[in-house]
């Protein structure tokens, strides 16, 4: 059996025009010699190819999720799709529960927080009109107060006024919009609490800057070069704070990046700062922590023999090494949509750097994970997987320069890992997650920090044997077969991309 080291480059698509593409700015000499001189492929890791919308970007989550289960998977937004646009929410037993008490509660109010975004990693500005629908044919008439969280990361960076205008027509005498207030503040997902402190506060104490015009307010802010991203807590004319008996539904379907918001609304034993006691309800979409809120409308559904499980289960030791601001993707993600607590598996997590933006430390903490994956080569693991979070992190932030930094951080880091790896008898798989720092700059100049349709590499240093290009669902069963390893009987179904193998 081969020993093998599998390096996922989060965020990392290929593209053949140069422009705007930080991949091929970075001169990488690395990764370039590795493509040039081993099997690789192209797979395809967006829109239907992976059972998302057609030309809907992924992203870290759906990407890893994918690696680790070898098969097609469902996601939450073609689910969500579904359950929310033909009304069939209104079926469902929490949402139920929820529109029951405020119906039996009028002068109680409904306020929901959502990313206002068109980029369907996090949220889709649709589920908001959809939940509209459905709150309306199942005759909830209490006020029910928006607070949108703008995006600059999934979608354009100075998009949110026009999403804004584009949800005015789905206002009615008791929709209103209360609230606006960047991501960066309402989903921070680093734990810096202090963050989280003022979406929380805005929510919960209405402290914030009044604007009796909020699409001027954000237009001053755009010319001031704050992103959707940055902007500060804004409150409307029309803003109410989540009170007592009131009901607050978080419209976003992703988990890590609305924990610590949940821990401060839920968590009796909550200690990061003084939060408020007012007895309210809180909603979600899936569950964020079932440990402090039981209330959400969706179970996801969890995998089985997913690569690293299945490999644990076989007695196989493995290392994972990971940056904290991608533990999600690796922890959970990877293994299913569930944590897979076993004795093989070991987890090292390297700290990402606490910054006040992530393009002013490109490199991240690359270089510690590199040394991490190199001590676990030397310990003799079976298996030892690393993750990169550099082309997904840093091309969020939409900074060019910065993001070919950070890829030139990587190759640094490829070229000591492999090194080591050989010496000790390694085979080196590598495979993007999904795609982002292929496009920081379009042809029209505009900066796009978000995800992109570009396929993944996938390539296996190894010149015995031929890979065939294929979807990012053949990559586990493809890993298996190499290593000579029986594929479950989930993934049977996948197609393998080794071709040949030359003895």
């Amino acid at each position: 059996m081969k020993k093998i080291l599998t390096i996922i480059l989060d965020g990392f698509g290929m593209r053949e025009d140069i422009y705007g593409n930080a991949v091929k700015m970075a001169g990488m000499n690395n990764f370039i010699e590795l493509w040039n001189n081993y099997p690789h492929a192209l797979l395809k890791a967006n829109g239907e190819h992976v059972n998302l919308p057609e030309d809907q970007c992924s992203s870290s989550e759906i990407g890893h999720l994918i690696i680790g289960a070898g098969r097609q998977v469902e996601n939450k937004l073609n689910s969500l799709n579904k359950a929310l646009k033909n009304n069939s929410l209104r079926y469902n037993n929490k949402f139920m529960q929820m529109t029951e008490y405020l119906k039996r509660n009028i002068d109680k109010s409904l306020h929901l927080s959502i990313l206002l975004s068109d980029g369907g990693v996090s949220s889709h500005i649709n589920h908001l009109v959809y939940f509209l629908k459905n709150l309306y044919k199942s005759n909830v008439t209490n006020k029910i107060y928006l607070h949108l969280i703008t995006d600059g990361n999934d979608s354009g960076k100075f998009t949110s006024y026009d999403f804004i205008n584009s949800i005015k027509p789905y206002l009615e005498d008791n929709v209103l919009i209360a609230s606006a207030c960047g991501r960066y503040y309402a989903m921070d997902n680093t734990n810096n609490y202090k963050r989280t402190k003022m979406y929380y506060d805005l929510l919960l104490d209405g402290r914030g800057v009044n604007a009796k015009n909020m699409g001027l307010v954000i237009k001053k802010c755009y010319e001031k070069k704050m992103s959707d991203e940055f902007l500060p807590p804004i409150k409307t004319n029309k803003f109410k704070k989540v009170e007592a008996k009131d009901v607050l539904c978080l419209l976003n379907f992703s988990k890590y990046n609305q924990n610590q918001l949940l821990d401060a609304l839920c968590n009796e034993n909550f200690v990061e700062f003084n939060n408020y006691r007012n007895n309210f309800y809180v909603y979600s979409l899936y569950e964020i922590n079932g440990d402090v809120n039981k209330n959400y409308f969706f179970q996801s559904k969890k995998y089985d023999n997913t690569l690293l499980e299945y490999l644990a289960k076989l007695g196989l030791k493995e290392a994972l090494v990971y940056e904290s601001i991608k533990a999600g993707s690796v922890n959970y993600y990877l293994t299913g949509e569930k944590y897979v607590n076993s004795e093989n598996i070991d987890r090292f997590r390297v700290e990402t750097p606490v910054v006040d933006s992530f393009d002013l430390k490109p490199e991240l903490n690359s270089l510690n994970v590199a040394r991490t994956a190199i001590k676990c080569m030397e310990e003799d693991y079976d298996f030892v997987l690393c993750n990169f979070a550099n082309p997904d992190i840093i091309g969020h932030t939409g900074n060019y320069q910065a993001t070919i930094n950070g890829l030139q951080a990587i190759d640094v880091c490829l070229g000591k890992i492999l090194e080591v790896a050989e010496n000790n008898f390694y085979k080196v798989v590598i495979i993007g997650s999904h795609s982002n720092a292929d496009t920081i700059i379009d042809r029209d100049n505009n900066i796009v920090p978000n995800n992109t349709l570009s396929p993944v590499p996938f390539m296996i240093i190894d010149k015995k044997i031929k890979l065939s290009n294929g979807n990012l669902s053949s990559f586990a069963p493809t890993l298996l077969k190499y290593m000579d390893i029986a594929i479950p009987k989930e993934m049977k179904e996948t197609e393998i991309l080794i071709e040949k193998v030359r003895r």
